[in-house]
């Protein structure tokens, strides 16, 4: 715990002594100075004092605090007199989520300030319920009004589970101490499952989410990083205390442990359809897309778009200069000279990979985990984790939005087995590894030949309409030859590896050509 301040550090025991210092220059000037004489002059010298005061105080008032409103001035002048006097309540800074404060100013119960960064909001309470929900900014607190929670508007990633140098499936009899022990174990079972076919397995679980606020645009209010009031409040009255069991105390459960939580229980809910084989072999189709509800409207496009740049009279002067560019090169330049802009690739004529590609079942509990807390409807998994007909509506992500999260990304990786467990796998892979890899390589060639054999016929399609282009309304055969062989050659010169190998058809085609210049002559 801080220290008590001794009361002569205190600032009512400092005004209180320059009050007495004060009270006693004055009575000292009454009674050896003149007596009644001085009177009027000291009362006038008490009441400019306590005036010039008023005054200074005020006038400090404005540069104290950001802040540009006549009340929130009012309540800085009230709380530099409450500081003076020693009743203040607590002066905090509140820093990336994050409270920064003089030592021992939380236990301060007069009325006090409160200042947030552009990145934190504050929920604050009374002895019996919860009071304000604050974002960035300035905000007066009253008196008796605590800080009950702090909260980072920044994108939060949490990972629960084993640490880096945890060995989960150590004897306990093995550890220095019990409690070294327990904080291992407690890290195991958090995210403990066990397969189909009743293998244990520890991984670490990541979820990166946030308070689901839209940060503010152009010269709207608000905080760049998102700030919602009503999201902030719904995750604060979310929030609960795990009950403790045996000798353990029931401890508060935050707002932000939920999301890693719910991960957790997805995860063994999901691993429990697997087997320890089809963790890491890619035998199981993807599961279908789900269309999901209509998501709300976007907002206006007046509160989109930017803000208007001012031109100025160069830039003026430099658009009229550009404009009579473009005037000038259209008219030396004619129309057919000019090149045509490739169109974009429609997907049907696309002759890529067309086959979805087989997943693990690792891959696919991540992609259901990750659906399961960002989607509102998901595929359907039987108890083998095969796909059925239909889709679930997701309760995780109903929670989740009820409570004002949105989660961004899961991810389950680092997976830890048992010792024998392990060198079973590492057995079993360098068994298979020819086997997968000639399944590879078969998938590989057979893509290829499907890649190639489209090439190929996308590039007879583009030589066809570069022909068909080249003798557009040709006056004549002859015409229409040359326009053939012009082009033939202009593709074969752009080409350099058909260049290399095609010399002497170049020749024949320049005689061709000149012969027929000879004949339209």
């Amino acid at each position: 715990m801080d220290e008590e301040k001794h009361f002569y550090q205190k600032p009512w025991f400092k005004s209180l002594v320059g009050g007495i210092l004060l009270l006693g220059i004055y009575g000292y000037e009454y009674i050896y100075e003149g007596g009644l004489v001085n009177l009027p002059g000291i009362v006038f010298d008490l009441v400019l004092l306590f005036f010039l005061f008023q005054l200074t105080v005020a006038f400090y008032a404005q540069f104290v605090l950001p802040i540009h409103k006549r009340v929130d001035r009012r309540q800085v002048i009230s709380r530099l007199w409450l500081h003076a006097m020693g009743g203040h309540g607590p002066a905090i800074f509140v820093k990336n989520g994050r409270l920064v404060e003089s030592k021992g100013e939380y236990k301060k119960r007069g009325p006090g300030v409160l200042w947030l960064d552009s990145a934190s909001a504050v929920v604050t309470r009374t002895d019996t319920a919860f009071k304000n929900f604050w974002g960035p900014g300035v905000h007066f607190t009253s008196a008796g009004e605590k800080i009950a929670s702090v909260i980072s508007l920044h994108m939060q990633s949490h990972r629960i589970g084993p640490e880096k140098d945890d060995d989960p499936f150590k004897p306990a009899k093995d550890y220095a101490s019990e409690e070294e022990h327990k904080k291992v174990h407690d890290r195991q079972v958090a995210v403990r499952a066990i397969t189909r076919d009743g293998i244990e397995v520890v991984p670490n679980i990541t979820v990166t989410f946030k308070i689901d606020a839209a940060p503010s645009r152009g010269k709207e209010k608000g905080s760049r990083f998102g700030f919602d009031q009503d999201a902030l409040e719904r995750a604060v009255h979310a929030e609960g205390i795990s009950a403790g069991s045996g000798t353990e105390q029931a401890r508060p459960v935050a707002w932000n442990q939920l999301p890693a939580l719910i991960a957790a229980d997805l995860w063994r809910e999901y691993l429990g359809k697997f087997t320890l084989n089809e963790l890491f072999c890619a035998g199981l189709k993807p599961p279908p897309e789900v269309p999901q509800p209509e998501a709300p409207a976007p907002p206006p496009y007046s509160a989109m778009r930017p803000i208007p740049i001012r031109v100025g009279f160069f830039s003026r002067l430099l658009r009229r200069f550009n404009n009579s560019f473009e005037i000038r090169l259209k008219e030396l330049i004619p129309a057919d000279e000019i090149p045509e802009s490739e169109p974009a690739e429609r997907p049907e004529n696309r002759r890529g990979i067309s086959e979805p590609r087989s997943q693990t079942a690792l891959q696919l509990i991540n992609q259901m985990i990750r659906a399961r807390m960002t989607q509102a409807a998901v595929p359907v998994l039987d108890e083998s984790g095969q796909p059925l007909e239909g889709f679930l509506l997701s309760q995780e992500f109903k929670t989740l939005s009820e409570r004002g999260i949105r989660v961004y990304s899961v991810s389950v990786n680092n997976l830890r087995f048992n010792e024998d467990v392990e060198n079973q796998l590492i057995k079993q892979w360098n068994t298979n590894w020819l086997e997968n890899a000639r399944a590879d390589h078969t998938r590989v060639e057979r893509l290829k030949l499907v890649n190639s054999e489209g090439g190929y016929q996308r590039a007879r399609q583009e030589h066809a309409s570069a022909l068909s282009r080249a003798i557009s309304n040709p006056p004549n055969a002859a015409s229409a030859l040359k326009a053939l062989l012009q082009q033939i050659q202009a593709e074969i010169r752009q080409d350099d590896r058909l260049l290399g190998r095609i010399k002497t058809e170049l020749q024949d085609i320049d005689e061709i050509t000149k012969w027929l210049e000879s004949k339209e002559l």
